[in-house]
């Protein structure tokens, strides 16, 4: 997994049109840090593997976490090609309908690929 540093993450900002419920009130430690708590944690996380927040900020001095998950640098190809996620996503959405086939000769079928 690939850290970056402060320094190296670029800009980013975000227009946010949603609204937002106050969930629960979080003081801050001794270290002037705010712990997200199991609770909180499972209603944000749900099923994802959450590893880490984007941290944004608004002009009003609002915080905005937004849950995020690291991938694999040698699976980052995957997310970068729009033909080949395109295709994933169809195959999941085709799979999720039930719209498959048993393939029995499983080396022709990737060779006709």
């Amino acid at each position: 997994m690939k850290i970056m540093k402060a320094v190296q993450r670029k800009k980013q900002n975000l227009e946010v049109k949603e609204m937002f419920m106050l969930v629960d009130t979080r003081s801050l430690d001794s270290k002037h840090r705010i712990t997200i708590g199991g609770k909180l944690q499972k209603l944000i996380a749900g099923k994802m593997n959450i590893d880490s927040y984007q941290v944004f900020v608004g002009k009003e001095g609002d915080i905005l976490l937004r849950p995020a998950v690291s991938i694999p640098s040698n699976e980052a190809w995957v997310y970068r090609n729009p033909e080949v996620i395109g295709k994933i996503r169809q195959g999941l959405k085709e799979a999720a309908l039930g719209d498959m086939e048993k393939v029995d000769d499983l080396e022709g079928f990737l060779k006709d690929l």
